[in-house]
């Protein structure tokens, strides 16, 4: 198997109908490649990884065990990464020149939980995350209602899935995106979408648009597909990490390793219950067919010392396994694991999670530097995504015509991407009023805790409540500053202010003349 799936890529500019099927015939090597992968990575998510090698020595006796970590791993990094939805907020209010803005955020939020996000997201994370890729499908909604989204959302296996980049461009785009399904008959029926058109193949022939040539019994004419009315590839390719892998897809040898080890401990665990018996100057009494009559559990033997001297005895026979080492052996080979996929350790030697120190033994400080590089490549995807959701609304007939989403672009959202760990609330919520109290505005002060799932929705119901807090807060300080006179008792406790005049600091005041006198007179 390749560490990484393959890029798919094709020598042309465009994709027209006259090229269309053989540029999907070029990439088929490539993603059954690819597929043929992803399927051996799910499979051992799922613990088909069992040892393969061939017991010689007592081979009734062939334990095979297989140790749940990538399990454990994938779980761990689609809770970590993927349990919050992506949503939208805001990048910047001043120069977008649309007043309804925030609102336009929040509906499209509104939009993505309305084709259950959290759901497809968590689909999509899994597929991720095991295979190093997956893919997104934007559509127009077809049959809507009232309370749907304005457009569909939809998580696409990557086994039956990809798309084709052009080496012709500087940003190696993607020119045509593929999805398929088996027909009845075995056969295989594309769904191709370029920039400009939608192509439904089969059999090697373009199933839908118009004629471009005269049909007849004996011939299938050729058709050019149907126009694609967001004029944008609606299937987004998601990344894992710039090699394309999965997140254990290194450590499999080691992984392999660890199995072996635990079902060398297992067997030698199931020799021990099951076994071998040796006797020395021992006599069994003999049936009738003369066969000795070995004791059965429960039964006794008895055995006497003969007159040479030889001590008859009967003992189990036993390799004398170190299972303490074969123990801190497996624990080893299993941590390490752990630590190269950046899986933070969860037992009862690690201790707390707290703390700058906690974290970097336990692991959270890594887990954190190596999310935030993936993170990139979740929000690179994700504006890709967001540039055909906006072309799938403007699209709809459904959306109302005075709907601030329709003036929403591009450059005016943000991604939002929260990885939350339950300990850091105090210190968020800490670092929130710390925010708020210093003046910093309302919206940038919820985006810097990355604390809430959907930021949009949150100012829009708390943004009348925090400027009313800032507004009296600093009105407040401004009040102080401007007074100019200070309590008595700090005049005449302070010698820093009782001692040199605010106005003129060369000249004494008259409250300190005052206070010399009193002392000239009680001295």
């Amino acid at each position: 198997m390749q560490i990484g799936r393959r890029v798919i890529w094709t020598d042309e500019y465009q994709i027209t109908e006259e090229n269309v099927i053989q540029v999907i015939q070029n990439a088929i090597a490539d993603f059954t490649a690819n597929a043929q992968d992803c399927e051996r990575l799910l499979q051992i998510e799922g613990g088909d990884l069992l040892p393969t090698r061939t017991k010689t020595v007592r081979p009734e006796v062939d334990v095979r065990s297989c140790d749940p970590i990538a399990h454990e791993i994938t779980v761990f990094k689609e809770g970590y990464h993927w349990s919050s939805p992506i949503t939208f907020v805001q990048r910047g209010s001043k120069d977008s020149g649309n007043a309804n803005e925030n609102d336009a955020i929040t509906l499209l939020n509104e939009c993505y939980a309305a084709e259950n996000i959290g759901k497809k997201q968590n689909q999509l994370g899994h597929f991720v995350e095991i295979c190093g890729i997956g893919y997104t499908l934007i559509d127009i909604k077809k049959e809507w209602e009232e309370g749907d989204s304005y457009f569909q959302y939809e998580t696409l296996d990557p086994r039956y899935a990809f798309v084709v980049r052009s080496t012709k461009y500087l940003d190696h785009r993607i020119v045509l995106g593929v999805t398929f399904s088996e027909t009845t008959s075995k056969n295989r029926h594309y769904t191709a979408f370029s920039a400009t058109t939608r192509y439904e193949i089969e059999e090697s022939k373009i199933l839908n648009g118009e004629t471009k040539q005269e049909e007849s019994s004996w011939y299938f004419g050729h058709r050019s597909g149907e126009k694609n009315p967001l004029g944008r590839i609606p299937i987004i390719e998601w990344e894992r990490a710039a090699d394309r892998t999965g997140v254990w897809e290194r450590e499999i040898p080691e992984m392999e390793r660890l199995n072996l080890i635990i079902s060398d401990i297992g067997n030698d665990i199931d020799q021990e219950t099951q076994t071998i018996w040796h006797s020395n100057d021992v006599e069994f009494p003999k049936d009738e067919k003369g066969d000795d009559i070995k004791p059965k559990s429960n039964d006794w033997v008895q055995t006497y010392t003969s007159r040479d001297g030889r001590t008859p005895f009967i003992k189990p026979l036993s390799t004398g396994y170190d299972y303490a080492g074969l123990l801190n052996n497996y624990l080893s080979t299993r941590a390490l694991i752990l630590q190269r996929t950046y899986t933070p350790q969860r037992n009862d030697d690690s201790g707390g999670s707290t703390g700058v120190a906690m974290s970097d033994a336990t692991g959270w400080s890594a887990a954190d530097q190596v999310a935030a590089s993936q993170q990139l490549l979740m929000e690179s995807s994700k504006m890709e995504e967001v540039k055909v959701v906006i072309a799938a609304i403007k699209k709809s007939k459904d959306v109302e015509s005075d709907s601030p989403i329709l003036k929403l672009r591009y450059m005016d959202v943000k991604p939002n991407i929260s990885r939350q760990k339950y300990f850091e609330m105090t210190v968020k919520t800490n670092a929130l009023a710390n925010l708020l109290s210093h003046g910093i505005y309302g919206l940038h002060a919820l985006k810097s805790v990355n604390y809430f799932d959907d930021v949009a929705q949150v100012w829009e119901d708390s943004k009348d409540l925090i400027e009313q807090y800032q507004q009296k807060t600093f009105g407040e300080k401004e009040e102080v500053q401007k007074s100019s006179d200070l309590p008595e008792y700090q005049i005449t406790n302070s010698p820093n202010i009782d001692g040199m005049s605010k106005e003129n600091p060369n000249e004494e005041t008259v409250t300190t003349l005052e206070k010399k006198e009193v002392r000239n007179e009680e001295g």
